[in-house]
């Protein structure tokens, strides 16, 4: 499931654009060519996280990149909070998935799926 929320927003956002977008933008070239690009990367994001879950001990360390990314998200939207305001309710709440869903979600992989270190020649 999670996955598809950023496949889902993701290719949302490059198909529509800021017309999409849950807040009224001012729509200049600028910000949607932005929202496009990070549209394909979020799509992008959930695509490797299905793929990583394919094969979720030897991909561990994909799936554990891709949602430290999306904490990291989280912390930059947490300081735009503090810099420039609340965003949007939709960002509100992908705000508060990345910073309290998805750590929890990486500590529960890490002990699900321990990584298994080669031997050293």
């Amino acid at each position: 499931m999670l996955g598809a929320i950023p496949v889902v927003t993701g290719v949302t956002a490059v198909v529509g654009g800021l017309d999409f977008s849950p807040d009224d933008t001012n729509g200049t070239p600028y910000f949607d060519s932005e929202y496009r690009f990070l549209g394909v990367w979020w799509a992008a994001a959930g695509v490797l996280l299905w793929w990583s879950l394919r094969a979720p001990r030897r991909r561990a360390v994909v799936t554990r990149a891709l949602l430290g990314v999306m904490v990291l998200g989280g912390v930059a939207r947490l300081l735009g909070v503090v810099l420039t305001g609340l965003p949007p309710l939709p960002f509100r709440v992908s705000m508060t998935v990345e910073l309290l869903v998805i750590p929890a979600l990486l500590i529960w992989h890490r002990r699900a799926y321990p990584m298994v270190r080669p031997p050293v020649a």
